[in-house]
């Protein structure tokens, strides 16, 4: 009986796949058979008539080369086999197909949370810590989300974010952790298409909107300087040094133009020079030189000849000399932050002071405390090293603008 072939699409039902594998059919005896190509294509850039992929396609020349080749070549075999009275088995096209599809093979099918460990394990080599725990906590949400079922990143589509975002809106993620998340999300898929584990067009967060994510509404963080100066007149047990040195924290943070933590744990005596603090901002990189505040300066005064100071020339008793890694140092702040963050968010509550306090409030707190006070938005975002308005906006949100309202009411 005659031997027939065809190239075929070998779409599978109930899946997210936006790509299917090119398969050689085979019919021999009425037995339908595949052999694969090792090649994929999205089902529009697939054309039946002619059997080939569209234009649209990345590799559309290598790909309709390569099926031509196959077509070919198989007839060859068909023909001398059928010369001898002859037909090739099934394993013996198959074995042709493998041997002509060998040095175009496809990339290798990755699973979801593979690729995530391997490009964590890629940024901790790479000393991108922060960077290495965003993905890691993306990829912790997206296993709770999964059931701890890891997924071949082909069946994954738009359906799949869809319902992801979904499922962190109804466990009463903000929408900033939704952003987190799912930005993240979409970075480790770019890192994928760049390593060749899969297709440019396999890229479902095309056709995901991220726009209400560009501006999102953050929580009113800031409190008053009244407040604050509730909170550095509050009595403390003069023995409980983690308490003075949690406030002491927060409270050179506001007086130092919204330092940051990670900043002010690496701050050393040398970065005081006189009586202006000159430090480089972890961050962004950029320069700040300023004259300290009197109440700063204050702070400093107390850790001058402190008892169980740093004996690596730090100012505050974070790190210490037996902190010799990236990844020690990092995780000695965390956990100072942490408790920092537990301390003086209680000492705020036994003031009446229901808002949350972190040392992040430091930072809005400042920004807000000069803006009631006239201080223009641009001057508030120099200083605190914004590169847009916009950002500092997001600090200010809090506030309205209390000098716009001033302004309008004194003329109407």
């Amino acid at each position: 009986m005659a031997i027939s072939t065809k190239f075929v699409l070998r779409k599978k039902r109930d899946t997210e796949e936006t790509q299917f594998p090119i398969m050689l059919q085979i019919i021999i005896d009425r037995k339908n058979l595949l052999v694969s190509t090792r090649k994929i294509c999205a089902e529009d850039q697939w054309q039946t008539k002619s059997q080939s992929v569209t234009k649209t396609h990345t590799k559309h020349k290598e790909i309709n080369l390569l099926l031509r080749t196959i077509e070919s070549e198989v007839d060859f075999m068909i023909i001398s086999y059928g010369k001898q009275n002859k037909r090739p088995s099934f394993d013996e096209i198959k074995a042709l197909v493998k041997k002509l599809t060998g040095g175009h093979t496809e990339p290798e099918k990755k699973r979801l949370f593979v690729l995530f460990e391997e490009h964590i394990a890629k940024l901790k080599s790479q000393n991108r810590l922060g960077s290495a725990e965003s993905h890691n906590s993306t990829l912790k949400s997206l296993k709770h989300f999964m059931n701890q079922k890891d997924q071949d990143i082909l069946s994954i589509g738009l359906p799949f974010i869809n319902r992801y975002e979904q499922w962190l809106i109804d466990k009463g993620c903000t929408i900033v952790t939704r952003s987190f998340y799912l930005r993240t999300f979409r970075t480790l898929w770019k890192v994928g298409i760049k390593e060749n584990y899969y297709p440019e067009t396999h890229y479902p967060f095309k056709d995901f909107s991220f726009s209400k994510y560009n501006n999102p509404r953050t929580k009113k963080r800031a409190i008053s300087k009244e407040q604050i100066e509730l909170i550095a007149g509050a009595e403390i047990d003069p023995e409980d040094d983690s308490l003075i040195n949690s406030r002491n924290y927060f409270l050179f943070s506001f007086y130092c133009r919204g330092l940051n933590f990670t900043d002010l744990a690496e701050l050393k005596w040398t970065n005081i020079i006189d009586g202006e603090l000159h430090y480089v901002r972890s961050k962004t990189k950029e320069e700040f030189r300023f004259r300290l505040h009197p109440s700063a300066a204050h702070i400093l005064d107390y850790y001058k000849d402190l008892k169980g100071n740093s004996d690596a020339g730090f100012v505050f008793p974070i790190l210490y000399k037996r902190h010799a890694t990236i990844q020690s140092v990092r995780d000695r702040k965390k956990k100072i932050l942490t408790r920092v963050n537990k301390q003086i968010k209680e000492l705020g509550i036994s003031l009446g002071i229901l808002k949350p306090i972190t040392t992040y409030v430091a930072r809005h707190s400042y920004a807000t405390t000069l803006r009631r006070n006239g201080i223009s938005k641009e001057n508030i975002g120099r200083t605190l090293g914004h590169d847009s308005l916009k950002t500092t906006d997001i600090y200010l949100e809090d506030i309205g603008d209390p000098v716009l309202d001033d302004l309008i009411n004194s003329t109407i």
